[in-house]
């Protein structure tokens, strides 16, 4: 009975183990893919920050990430914005920054929601698509400014971001 009970005991651990043990992302795919992008280590960086990327299997997976990773760093400018108008400040550009924020409300709430759905139903153009929308929207925000927004630095992340999740989507 006690053999019994041991090989039981065993058992059981081992299969506790592998249930547990948590899955490392491939790295060589990250690399493989991020080494395709025009900004290779910021990928890297970004991808493995998402703790997503522990279960991550293959490159519409990466994707999903970087589209959720734009998600995430795109509040941080419409934050800002919202915060600015809010309080009055900057009347001069209070025009501009209503435009901004208006299309980083879409950009958060509607075209990375259906990049992340292009990824997910083997649509990468369509992914892709969404992705330079982001990337445009981006970029007028700031030309609204002349180059010169109280958001420029959040702009050129998520710019950076849109423009790898481009590349990734060209991967597929």
């Amino acid at each position: 009975m006690k053999h019994f009970s041991l090989n039981t005991l065993l058992c059981t651990i081992v299969v506790a183990s592998i249930a547990i043990a948590p899955c490392k992302s491939d790295d060589k795919l990250i690399t493989e893919t991020c080494s395709k992008t025009p900004y290779p280590a910021q990928c890297v960086s970004y991808i493995k920050a998402n703790y997503k990327s522990n279960d991550v299997k293959g490159i519409a997976g990466l994707g999903i990430i970087m589209a959720q990773d734009f998600q995430l760093k795109a509040e941080a400018p419409k934050d800002i914005l919202f915060k600015m108008i809010s309080a009055g400040k900057r009347p001069d550009i209070r025009f501009e920054m209503i435009a901004c924020l208006g299309n980083y409300n879409y950009l958060i709430d509607t075209t990375m929601p259906e990049a992340i759905d292009a990824f997910k139903l083997g649509k990468p153009r369509l992914a892709e698509a969404y992705a330079n929308t982001a990337a445009i929207g981006v970029s007028n925000c700031e030309k609204r400014f002349n180059g010169k927004s109280p958001i420029t630095n959040e702009n050129n992340i998520t710019h950076e971001i849109a423009l790898i999740l481009i590349a990734i989507a060209k991967q597929l």
